[in-house]
């Protein structure tokens, strides 16, 4: 693990257990229409409980080299890029708006340290044995069945001449969640399957990112529906039957390709030193 990579998932940890804390424990505090207020309070559950502390755990692990446990890192952030992007832009203001913009960026610019500074070939060379089949495929579900969903209701709204009923709903300009999933998720997921598939070592990478991704974000996912029926805005049972079993696949596949990685470590080209002359062996 680089010594960049070190430090900035140390400040990302720091600055945002207290975040959540306040977010939980403080009354009041969000600005958000009710029906958002408890997605809010979900947002802040997951990311302290589940989405920081496998940041920091798979952080220490990567000191001794542990390839699984970059994928984890990797996904992690990636988990943590989508949740603070929907806090910095899709949270009403509230003073730690800047906390949620820095949190933003720290999590944008360590993702893409760690991306680069992956050794993608040596990877593909140690997961032969992942399910890239299962992989891919369930990767594709999401991409189709999610995009769906969302489609559904913006090309409807279109077709009517309205507003979606969302947009309407959380007195929002736009739905957050649909610009960050059809734009930018779920195309994401879809180059993931593709390169996987054909054999590309950057596949793989992504594969795992963004499956251990999807995994948290189905938590989160199933966290927020909790809190909201909680507080009598609930769900269609078959729309929470639904992301509940992506969130098992999810995680089931997650274990699957993370345990069919060979043991090898994974050594980034910062820190290899073979990294002029070919892979470590």
């Amino acid at each position: 693990m680089k010594r960049s990579e070190r430090w900035l998932t140390a400040l990302i940890v720091v600055l945002a257990i207290p975040v959540h804390l306040t977010g939980l424990l403080v009354p009041g505090f969000y600005r958000d229409p009710a029906l958002l207020l408890p997605q809010n309070l979900g947002t802040d559950l997951v990311t302290l409980c589940i989405g920081i502390p496998l940041l920091a755990v798979s952080a220490i692990a990567m000191q001794r080299g542990s390839l699984r446990s970059r994928l984890l890192w990797l996904g992690a952030l990636g988990y943590l890029v989508y949740a603070y992007g929907m806090y910095a832009l899709g949270v009403r203001w509230n003073p730690l708006f800047l906390a949620y913009l820095a949190l933003f960026g720290l999590s944008v610019f360590t993702l893409t340290i760690g991306v680069v500074g992956t050794d993608a070939a040596l990877l593909c060379e140690r997961a032969k044995r992942a399910p890239v089949r299962s992989v891919a495929g369930y990767l594709i579900l999401i991409a189709v069945m999610v995009a769906a969903l969302w489609l559904a209701e913006e090309v409807g709204a279109l077709l009517r001449g309205s507003v979606p009923a969302s947009v309407v709903q959380f007195e929002a300009p736009t739905n957050i969640v649909h610009v960050f999933d059809l734009g930018i998720v779920l195309p994401a997921f879809v180059i993931a399957a593709v390169m996987l598939l054909r054999g590309r070592p950057w596949g793989y990478v992504l594969a795992g990112m963004l499956l251990v991704k999807a995994s948290t974000v189905g938590l989160w996912v199933a966290v927020m529906i909790w809190f909201s029926a909680r507080q009598g805005f609930g769900s269609p049972p078959a729309y929470t039957a639904f992301f509940v079993a992506l969130t098992l696949a999810g995680i089931a596949l997650s274990w699957r390709f993370l345990t069919r990685i060979g043991s090898s470590p994974l050594v980034t080209r910062e820190s290899t030193p073979m990294a002029m002359g070919g892979h470590e062996r």
